[in-house]
């Protein structure tokens, strides 16, 4: 059966309710949204990047046989807690992070060889560079 992982990404839209929000998302959202076909977990972060455009990252763990329907139907579940008043009004910056299917190693065989350059891609080395600095 299918596993995979939904991410998002949101914000509290008023500092003054960031203890409300959190909260809220912990104790009645993630229960309200843990009801979805092939909801396994859901875990939270808080961003510790202070440049970065969200506040807040949520993955939803499912293991079923559709993630595509899972994921409908959490989103559903999200719709409907609007719709009994269990949803709150400082959520902003929602953006999926999109629908992900785990890769199972066994599907792959290993490499017999290795022999791969010795320096990383520019792109690679300023990302490694610039969090060892920070």
């Amino acid at each position: 059966m299918p596993k995979g992982i939904l991410m998002t990404v949101t914000n509290c839209t008023d500092p003054k309710r960031d203890t409300e929000f959190n909260r809220w998302y912990s104790h009645t959202h993630l229960p309200d949204l843990s009801r979805a076909n092939g909801f396994v977990e859901a875990r939270r972060f808080r961003n510790l990047d202070p440049g970065a455009a969200g506040g807040y990252m949520a993955i939803y763990e499912f293991d079923s046989p559709d993630l595509r329907e899972s994921y409908k139907d959490l989103l559903r579940l999200a719709q409907d807690a609007f719709q009994r008043g269990r949803h709150i009004d400082c959520i902003a910056g929602t953006r999926r992070g999109g629908l992900w299917q785990e890769i199972d190693p066994s599907d792959h065989a290993p490499l017999e060889r290795l022999d791969y350059p010795r320096t990383p891609p520019e792109e690679i080395r300023r990302h490694i560079e610039a969090g060892l600095s920070s």
